[in-house]
């Protein structure tokens, strides 16, 4: 199996806070974008990585990689206003190249262990779209636009979604293909997956795949 891996890394991030994007903050000396990066180049299944970058950041971004030596880096691309542009910009970049999976991972999750990436390629191959996850522990409230609780939800039958999600690629072009082409416009890629009819298999994510969104996660 041939697998790239597509790195959305436009956004601006306003939770974090800050004089730069999330994505651009230091951990240990180094942009969280640059760990995430790095984690797919240890990763032999993965043969290719697109990052959809902002234009004004592709000067540093290409300065990055090549201070750390990340191969596989093989395009950068200008990203789009909301993160579902970014990742269909980087999907028409692939075009006809020939690759049996598609792994879309989000830029600040750097802490995702190579073998869950490596499962996630595997099943796959198997089941088409594969999305990790993990069971609320918290008792979760749906609640209305004036925070007054609606009704207390199962949460047997949540849960909280991570990346890496991984696609056939198939599957994945013509999901986006279709949510393009209808305006529709989700916060993962398995929701467009979803949209255009496709089953979508959850297997257990990881506790220490965080997503970095806030000061304190950094910290954390």
């Amino acid at each position: 199996m041939k697998c790239a891996a597509i790195i959305p890394a436009a956004g601006i991030g306003t939770r974090f806070g800050g004089s730069m994007p999330k994505q651009f903050s230091e951990y240990e000396s180094i942009p969280i974008l640059i760990h995430t990066l790095k984690l797919f180049e240890r990763i032999n299944e993965v043969t290719s990585v697109i990052v959809a970058i902002t234009p004004s950041w592709e000067d540093y971004t290409n300065e990055m990689i090549s201070i750390h030596g990340l191969n596989k880096v093989n395009k950068i691309i200008a990203g789009g206003m909301e993160r579902q542009d970014s990742v269909f910009n980087a999907l028409i970049t692939l075009g006809t190249n020939v690759y049996d999976i598609i792994l879309i991972h989000d830029a600040v999750r750097p802490f995702v262990s190579p073998e869950l990436v490596r499962k996630i390629i595997l099943l796959s191959n198997e089941f088409g779209a594969v999305i990790p996850a993990l069971k609320p522990k918290e008792t979760i409230k749906q609640i209305d636009e004036n925070g007054m609780v609606q009704k207390t939800l199962d949460r047997s039958v949540l849960c909280a979604v991570q990346t890496p999600q991984g696609f056939k690629k198939g599957i994945i072009f013509s999901a986006y293909k279709k949510a393009m082409e209808e305006n529709f416009y989700a916060t993962d890629d398995a929701a467009l997956v979803e949209f255009a009819g496709f089953p979508v298999k959850v297997i257990d994510g990881e506790e220490t795949n965080i997503k970095i969104t806030t000061q304190f996660d950094i910290q954390f």
